[in-house]
């Protein structure tokens, strides 16, 4: 997946919410500010490489031994909620279509099928660079969903290499 330098976990009714009468600010990160504070996006930007291998679990135990290193951050889905994993290029395109995926025209990668409320995610990574040439890529994220979870995190834009 390239990622223009940014991947994005948002929530699908955030984003409509947002932008149905919003235009969308293209300054990073102000422009998004709001959505990370109200934990319906997670940002995650890649210095890097922009090549990534991302994979997607719901109820797994992370191993956290496995990976080079695991961002846990949450994100509050609402009723008939669908989870979206963007590249850089499709959120913005989201974002001026009035925040509505099926707007778009592309495929994209989401997840449906998800009970509202906060759930905790995890960001499981491993630099494969050295292996470029297996994977195409410069990192390996599994992208994991757990079930509702009562404790807030802040989230925060983090940086894959870190």
């Amino acid at each position: 997946m390239g990622t223009e330098g940014l991947l994005v976990i948002v929530s699908s009714n955030a984003l409509k919410e947002k932008y149905a009468n919003e235009a969308f600010d293209y300054n990073f990160p102000d422009g998004i500010e709001d959505l990370i504070e109200k934990n319906t996006i997670i940002a995650i930007t890649n210095s890097n490489g922009d090549n990534l291998v991302v994979e997607f679990t719901k109820g797994n135990n992370i191993d956290m031994a496995s990976f080079d290193r695991v961002i846990e951050q949450n994100l509050i889905l609402t009723d008939n909620d669908e989870l979206l994993i963007l590249s850089h290029a499709e959120f913005t395109m989201i974002c001026t279509k009035k925040g509505d995926y099926k707007l778009y025209g592309f495929p994209i990668t989401f997840v449906k099928s998800i009970a509202k409320g906060r759930h905790l995610i995890q960001i499981a990574i491993n630099d494969v660079s050295d292996e470029f040439e297996k994977y195409n890529a410069y990192f390996k994220v599994t992208i994991n969903l757990t079930q509702n979870i009562d404790d807030s995190i802040d989230n925060f834009i983090c940086e894959l290499s870190d």
